[in-house]
């Protein structure tokens, strides 16, 4: 099922904490944005927002110890090439992890109606360097293992993410999966104000990230010539702070939209970039980030009424909605006086 729209957008939080907390931008007619033109105020709203969401996931319900939304499940499709997306150094049996996914949970296995009756244990990452170091062998994995993974650049993307190992290397296209408790990290945005533009481009010469940090990322136009505009970045050139597109895209999504210019202020950011635990509980994390904006002002100059709104209720109403997203059993049908059957019966109407 696809995310609800209103679901809220890390860019939704953002300009929820910058109004909250004074340091929102305005534009000529009034209309508040994130402060992506000022990198200290972007960089502390940034800051309440993912304290705020580890401060809620850090406050499960006492019950199961856990939040549900944080029960997820990991799926590895097998690329016997090493030229799948996942793979790591085009090597077959080295796979990158998704974002957040740093231990399992549970048994790993393929996935159902696959045909193999292969069973991949668990074992420690060593057991299989030691053993791919004498020789590589192919054929259904038998055992599998997760480490922190470490680039060889400067990816810096991937200095926290973790990556699985599996022996023997998959010789086929199959796919395991096994279930996972995700580990918040954080969510990522980036700003600025452009320096130059073209029909496919946009050039920011104080951004300090390396080739490619931005790809397939989504520019947006927050403010000044071409608001509302956005686009795929195809290309990012780390020397130059230079952003490439395939066109520039209208607030709905046509293209040929207007192109920005040297005072558009942009956002750049992961597609769907939208808070962890879910649309049930957008009001939730709307409250934790206020309630962390009141904890990180000084002197107290916003009062605690989002603090003790989050502690009596958005957090209760939390958990009733974990609780409500549990499994349901229907239960017996019989009682003590009588035994309930189901029938079908014909329905008929009045004419």
């Amino acid at each position: 099922m696809a995310e609800s729209s209103a679901t809220l957008t890390f860019r939704d939080l953002l300009l929820f904490v910058a109004e909250y907390y004074g340091v929102a931008s305005y534009d000529t007619n009034g209309i508040p944005y994130i402060p992506a033109d000022d990198a200290f105020n972007l960089r502390e709203c940034k800051k309440i927002v993912n304290e705020a969401i580890r401060m809620f996931a850090s406050r499960p319900p006492s019950s199961n110890g856990k939040w549900r939304w944080m029960r997820r499940t990991e799926t590895i499709l097998f690329y016997p090439n090493g030229d799948g997306v996942s793979n790591i150094g085009s090597d077959a049996a080295r796979y990158m992890l998704s974002a957040g996914c740093t231990q399992p949970a549970g048994k790993i296995s393929y996935i159902a109606e696959s045909g193999h009756g292969t069973q991949i244990d668990w074992c420690d990452a060593t057991r299989i360097v030691q053993s791919r170091s004498n020789s590589i062998s192919t054929g259904y994995p038998s055992l599998a293992a997760i480490r922190p993974y470490q680039p060889t650049a400067n990816t810096l993307m991937a200095t926290r993410r973790w990556e699985i190992l599996f022996n023997p290397e998959p010789s086929l296209a199959d796919s395991v999966q096994f279930p996972y408790v995700l580990q918040f990290d954080k969510m990522l945005l980036e700003g600025g104000t452009a320096d130059s533009t073209s029909d496919t481009t946009l050039v920011d010469a104080t951004r300090l990230e390396p080739d490619d940090y931005f790809n397939t990322q989504i520019i947006s136009i927050i403010s000044g010539t071409g608001k509302g505009g956005y686009a795929t970045v195809t290309d990012y050139t780390g020397a130059t702070g230079s952003f490439t597109v395939a066109d520039w895209l209208d607030i709905e999504g046509t293209v040929g939209g207007t192109n920005p210019a040297a005072d558009s202020i942009y956002v750049v950011e992961p597609a769907a970039n939208l808070h962890p635990a879910g649309a049930q509980f957008d009001e939730a994390i709307k409250i934790a980030c206020l309630a962390k904006c009141e904890m990180e002002a000084e002197d107290a100059e916003l009062g605690n009424k989002y603090v003790k709104y989050f502690e009596d209720v958005a957090l209760p109403a939390a958990y009733r909605i974990d609780a409500n997203s549990a499994p349901r059993a229907l239960g017996t049908m019989n009682n003590k006086s009588s035994r309930h059957i189901r029938v079908w019966n014909n329905v008929v109407f009045n004419t």
